[in-house]
């Protein structure tokens, strides 16, 4: 039989099959050049059928080693069987999943001789043990989840990582995409609600997915800067638990590049979990916390105040203590309907915070920070097709920062900061949050729809800066006024006033996405989502999103993917509160230019200073991010996939601020005589750039499982930022061209890895590799004319200076000692285990510069003053029971 084909589709099938021959081969010569572990071991074979007796296709089989919990997974075919090879010897726990069914588990022995095959039955699952807003589809390769430079890391793989156990936003920002996170950093979603944070004990995390369906109508910002987090939830047939401890000592470290002697650390860090069955067995609970006691040091690395020549090497305390507690409670209330409540406290305080580099001692203050959160979440099953899911957010949280200043501060630009802290602030927070989602499946068709509500009450005292705050220019100017008592000051700022404010900021959204089979090689995915948000006057925010899957053979071993999406953003919570404080009615800055010292107000003034506004533009607009790529993957191995996309990013409207109120050139004046500076957020900024990103994630077997990405990039924009929500002055505020240039993020090449090899007699080794090209930094005169930002030298834009590359590599080797039960007969018998762990960060001891000076005027112009920890150790052990 011939089968007719279209002209319209023989040159992208042409194109798919000779891309795909080209990275079969570039992966062949790879292969050959890798050690093959020896092909040794039997074959576990079996078929999985429902109750009635079909045959089931497509279910999810994985073989975990109980001794190293080594996983390989395979899925069975049209006929229900399933088959791993080359298994070696040793007690395995076979897990069965599929959709619809109940999940079927059970433990075997491998030895030298074959296995008879397994004969697997599952029963028909009414409403699912845990929460899910969708089907699971990462087995079908035209899903729009199931991208390959998508990563997922549970829990298994994540306990043999080298990762900072308390916190976790470290390894999220190293596989995450600078360049398409939103204002606020990246937006981490925790079980299902975005806009969440990472205030749980990590022993509570089953799995971190980041990058999953990039153009999903679901969430507000990409998948490249996106992580979704799914908390555990108790077994309904055993009770479990953990128990670890870690610990680091500066004995065993090596010293921080900066430093004269080596920086004090002793860190000790306790966590533990425990979950199972409700009495009454229609519900299971899960409960975890952890306590953090970490007495590190920072290191100043500044000129001599005192001598005013010469380095200042000192090393400053600066303890840190956390603690949390997550609990989970999951109860069956009928077979159609789930309820589940989850409780997170958090506790977190710091103390000589902000000091380091060229931050002085005396600069530090104390922060502290107490969180409630409860999540109620209503599973209900209306028929096989359809589901519904609702979910209600409840959080309260107070944050404080530093105390009432004792005098004012001293800023010499490029030298050091010293004198007290101005740091003095305190943040209420009430929200309350009311998502509701269904997922509708007809046919070729996977609906899924829904809308959010957010709000949140903020009552805001901030006090900063309300001791004052002496510029100077250059530490020769600072000589000449301090010892020579010859000059002034470049500038003297100070807020006044009664600074507490109390505002509501509310968001919504509504989403629909529609993922339709057209052809059984071709998935399309079209979304539309709509954002609104009371801080800012635009009604019109809508984002249309698109994502194709295409796979040109039969097999489908490899496919074809491209898609495109608009993101909007939000207005920084930070910027509303500002703009409302620093109004001149409630606080008034005020900036005196060249004023006596250390008295800037000796002899009074001829006039009362102007104060300076801060604003948001009336016609500011949410940002919105314009995201297109196209790629194509290739399976390499079986569950071992290669990808290479190209993505182009095109952002406008991004925030800014700007002095609207700076003297003019041809005059000297301001535009409005009334104020001094006019800070104004506007929304006139923008990014531009392109990517070229080659993935590979998979594995070999039992032995290796691992994520390795390389990216080629390069983004422009015309906006430089302090930290989330807080951007930084144009140098000339009547002239935005010289703000173009490099992004500050902006690293050429950037190369993530991730893996874990699993070795005989129970050792793991687990390690993150980041290797990156040079970050650029700014360059400026230290000299402050208009009381808002540095100047820059003639002819110099925005982002000059390049910095110096950055390779991090840690590793973990972790010793696996199964513990005989009670009883051998117990099903579960392996999980009774010690693990003991060293883990080694920044194993090669290389300095990662994190600050480099660029004032012109500084004698330590261009140099670094800052890095990151050189090598540490860490010992751990971990007991499963």
């Amino acid at each position: 039989m011939q089968i007719a084909v279209r002209p319209g589709i023989v040159a992208p099938i042409v194109v798919a099959r000779r891309l795909s021959l080209a990275l079969r081969t570039l992966l062949s010569v790879l292969i050959w050049a890798l050690p093959v572990p020896a092909q040794d071991g039997v074959s576990v074979t079996g078929s999985v059928r429902e109750t009635g007796g079909n045959a089931l296709g497509g279910a999810k089989v994985t073989l975990v080693n109980q001794e190293t919990q080594a996983k390989e997974e395979t899925v069975t075919n049209e006929a229900g069987t399933f088959t791993f090879t080359q298994v070696p010897q040793g007690h395995y726990r076979v897990q069965v999943e599929a959709r619809d069914f109940d999940s079927y588990e059970t433990s075997i022995q491998v030895g030298t001789n074959e296995l008879a095959s397994l004969e697997v039955k599952l029963r028909v699952r009414t409403v699912q043990e845990e929460v899910l807003v969708r089907p699971d589809t990462s087995d079908d390769r035209l899903s729009p989840e199931s991208n390959t430079d998508s990563m997922k890391v549970d829990e298994t793989f994540f306990n043999g990582l080298p990762l900072e156990v308390d916190y976790l936003q470290p390894f999220i920002d190293t596989f995450t995409s600078p360049a398409t996170q939103g204002s606020e950093g990246a937006s981490v979603v925790v079980d299902g609600v975005d806009g969440g944070e990472l205030d749980m004990p990590t022993s509570a995390i089953r799995a971190l997915k980041i990058n999953r369906n990039p153009y999903s109508a679901e969430f507000q910002h990409p998948g490249s800067a996106r992580a979704e987090i799914t908390t555990k939830h108790g077994h309904k047939h055993r009770y479990d638990g953990s128990l670890a401890f870690y610990a680091r000592n500066s004995a065993f470290d090596a010293r921080n590049a900066f430093a004269t002697t080596n920086p004090n650390l002793n860190r000790r860090f306790v966590e533990g979990g425990f979950g199972g069955l409700l009495p009454g067995g229609k519900g299971s609970f899960f409960l975890a916390g952890q306590r953090l006691m970490n007495d590190q040091s920072a290191v100043v690395n500044s000129l001599d105040t005192v001598a005013l020549s010469g380095p200042l090497n000192l090393n400053v305390p600066t303890p840190q203590r956390r603690d949390h507690l997550f609990t989970r409670t999951h109860w069956s209330l009928t077979e159609m309907q789930t309820l589940s409540l989850n409780y997170t406290f958090s506790d977190q305080s710091t103390q000589n915070n902000g000091v380091g580099a060229l931050t002085l001692p005396e600069q530090g203050f104390s922060t502290g920070r107490h969180t409630h959160r409860v999540q109620l979440v209503d599973s209900v099953v209306f028929s096989p097709t359809f589901r519904n899911e609702a979910i209600f957010v409840f959080r309260n949280q107070e944050d404080r920062t530093g105390s009432p200043p004792s005098g004012p501060e001293i800023q010499v630009n490029g030298a050091f900061t010293g004198g007290p802290s101005q740091s003095f602030d305190g943040k209420e927070r009430r929200a309350f949050d009311v998502q509701d989602t269904a997922t509708y499946i007809s046919g070729k068709h996977s609906v899924i729809f829904g809308a959010t509500t957010r709000n949140d009450f903020w009552n805001v005292f901030d006090a900063t800066n309300f001791g004052g705050t002496f510029v100077f220019s250059s530490l020769a100017e600072y000589t000449s006024v301090v010892q020579n008592h010859i000059g002034t000051p470049d500038l003297f700022q100070v807020n006044q006033g009664h600074p507490r404010v109390s505002f509501l900021a509310q968001q919504t959204s509504g989403f629909a996405e529609d993922t339709f089979r057209a052809l059984p090689n071709l998935s399309i995915t079209f979304g539309l989502r709509y954002d609104w948000q009371n801080t800012l006057d635009d009604r019109n925010n809508i984002a249309p999103r698109l994502a194709l899957a295409f796979s040109p053979g039969t097999k489908k071993r490899t496919v074809v993917r491209a898609g495109a999406g608009i993101f909007y953003d939000n207005l920084p919570r930070p910027i509303t509160g500002d703009a409302l404080l620093l109004d001149g009615f409630r606080v008034r800055e005020i900036d005196i230019p060249f004023p006596s010292y250390p008295d800037p107000f000796v002899g009074g003034q001829a006039a009362p200073p102007l104060p300076s506004v801060t604003r948001v533009a009336s016609d500011a607009r949410a940002p919105f991010l314009l995201q297109a790529s196209v790629g194509v993957e290739e399976q390499i191995g079986r569950g071992t996939w290669l990808s290479l996309e190209y993505a182009f990013l095109h952002g406008t409207h991004l925030f800014r601020v700007r002095d609207v109120n700076a003297p003019l050139s041809s005059t000297g004046l301001r535009p409005d005589p009334n104020f001094s500076n006019l800070e104004e957020t506007e929304s006139t900024a923008f990014v531009r750039g392109h990517a070229l990103t080659l993935t590979v994630r998979g594995g070999w077997g039992t032995h290796f499982k691992g994520y390795a990405q390389y990216v080629f990039s390069k983004y422009i924009n015309d906006v430089s930022t302090n930290g989330p929500g807080v951007y930084l002055f144009p140098a000339d505020n009547d002239d935005l061209r010289g703000e173009v240039g490099r992004a500050d993020f902006d690293r050429r090449h950037r190369v993530n890895f991730t893996g874990i090899v699993q070795f005989p007699v129970g050792f793991r080794v687990g390690s993150i590799l980041s290797v990156a090209s040079g970050a650029p930094f700014d360059i400026s005169t230290g000299v402050d004319p208009n009381g808002d930002t540095l100047a820059r030298p003639p002819g110099v834009s925005r982002n000059t200076g390049q910095g110096p590359g950055l390779v991090q590599l840690d590793v973990r080797l972790t010793k696996l000692f199964p513990l005989k039960s009670a009883s051998n007969g117990e099903r579960h018998h392996s999980r009774n285990s010690l693990e003991f762990s060293v883990d080694a960060f920044n194993v090669i001891n290389h300095t990662n510069v994190t600050s480099i000076v660029g004032v012109v005027s500084s004698p330590l112009f261009e140099e670094a003053s800052a890095a990151g920890p050189a090598r540490t150790l860490q010992l751990s052990a971990k007991y499963l029971f």
